[in-house]
């Protein structure tokens, strides 16, 4: 059966089952998605296949507590099955009066994106940028590219009466490469990018070219001896790494719930520089295939979890919201832009006197006082306003409640992979540890 067919199933189901529960809230999305994959090794095209996915979730409240399944099958035995199992995983939690869903949305249609793909324009993009690869940058193996087009069409129903119904479409790829000479190789790099349109050449779009030269520029990196306090440029995939994690251990649900975020009382007042404004923004036409309802049904929208230096909103939803005492968040997702700033980079590099740029941390999750320490990848040593060489076995510690305070430089450039927008950062007092 077609997702309507399933989703009007459901309801009937659904309808029955209130009939015997009546306090019973449920939510549930039936979802069909067609992929068209092309891969490329050592730039050569190796397999194009076109894949297909249906899929219905369901997620009940039932005597106050909640229950969740998904089943890939879309015919009758298994969608009554669903919301049996979904009523059944409620039945092993406990009941709360915070659980709850969003009063019924107005029925609304969306589209976003190509609904339908130029598949030669797609390889010609893939073609391009591997040639662009193999002709100028001599020092780089690419493994892997993987283009994409994704387009699916969802069902979203409450039982208060929501439904939204979303066609999207949107093209992806993916290409991992390293830095090769000789005998000598770097670990692997890469970059995604998800796009509307076909019109720019890959090579431009999100951390392509930047993520190449660093690779190249890897090949022979020194270390650094001892310990020392300096400034650190993080690049815009390092920025928003570092961020999230730390998103998740001062504004997110489970740490809002037990009270120990660092930020828990701090709703209104300033924990970070002045300059940083973080924005969770679905509705950004930068942003490739996003949300149109939050997780708990409401109509998404763009919010601010930082405004110039000050906290916002917490990034929790409805049960946390209701059980703290709180609101919810206008979202639900990660789509995140930072405003930029008014210094180019080259203008942010001459200012360093001894620090580090770096592309990622190779880290486990920080602690709940904000504390992450790591290895300091796609890293480069600045001396003196100059790139003196990339680095290895180099380790960066602090405490992200701090980084953000001691934020002095966002840059005027910013990256673009679909999913973000992100500046490069500079922050000081970060402790840089070398052998």
């Amino acid at each position: 059966m077609d997702i309507r067919e399933a989703s009007d199933l459901l309801t009937k189901i659904l309808e029955e089952k209130k009939k015997e529960q009546k306090d019973l809230k449920a939510q549930y999305t039936v979802t069909e998605t067609e992929t068209r994959e092309i891969t490329m090794d050592n730039f050569e095209f190796s397999l194009f296949r076109t894949l297909f996915d249906t899929s219905a979730s369901v997620s009940v409240i039932a005597d106050q507590k909640p229950g969740k399944t998904v089943t890939n099958q879309l015919n009758e035995e298994n969608l009554k099955q669903a919301v049996e199992d979904a009523i059944a995983a409620s039945a092993s939690g406990v009941a709360e009066p915070y659980y709850d869903i969003a009063p019924g949305l107005t029925p609304e249609e969306f589209s976003f994106g190509p609904l339908e793909p130029d598949v030669d324009k797609l390889l010609e993009r893939g073609a391009e940028l591997a040639k662009e690869i193999k002709e100028n940058y001599p020092r780089i193996m690419m493994r892997t590219m993987i283009l994409k087009y994704v387009r699916s069409h969802g069902i979203y129903r409450s039982t208060n009466g929501s439904e939204d119904e979303v066609t999207s479409g949107y093209y992806a790829f993916t290409v991992t490469f390293a830095g090769h000479e000789g005998d000598k190789t770097t670990g692997m790099s890469g970059s995604y990018v998800a796009m509307k349109d076909l019109d720019t050449p890959f090579i431009e779009l999100g951390n392509v070219r930047t993520a190449l030269e660093y690779a190249q520029k890897s090949l022979d990196p020194m270390t650094i001896e001892g310990k020392f306090e300096g400034p650190v440029i993080f690049t815009p995939d390092c920025f928003a790494q570092v961020l999230y994690y730390g998103l998740g251990v001062l504004i997110d649900d489970s740490v809002i719930q037990d009270r120990t975020s660092l930020w828990k009382d701090k709703m209104g007042e300033k924990v970070a520089a002045d300059l940083l404004t973080v924005g969770l923004r679905p509705w950004d036409e930068r942003i490739v295939g996003h949300e149109v309802h939050t997780e708990d049904g409401f109509r998404s929208e763009d919010y601010d979890a930082i405004k110039d230096g000050v906290l916002k909103s917490f990034a929790v939803n409805l049960y946390t919201a209701n059980k703290c005492k709180t609101e919810c968040a206008k979202n639900s997702g990660f789509d995140l832009i930072i405003e930029p700033g008014n210094t180019a980079l080259e203008d942010m590099i001459a200012g360093v006197k001894k620090g580090l740029i770096v592309g990622s941390v190779s880290c486990g999750l920080p602690s709940a006082n904000t504390e992450l320490a790591g290895v300091a990848k796609n890293a480069f040593y600045v001396e003196d306003g100059k790139i003196v060489n990339a680095v290895m076995e180099t380790m960066i510690s602090f405490k992200i409640s701090d980084l953000l305070q001691n934020i002095t430089e966002i840059s005027k450039e910013t990256v673009c992979d679909g999913g973000m927008v992100v500046p490069y950062v500079k922050a000081e007092h970060v402790l840089i540890s070398g052998k």
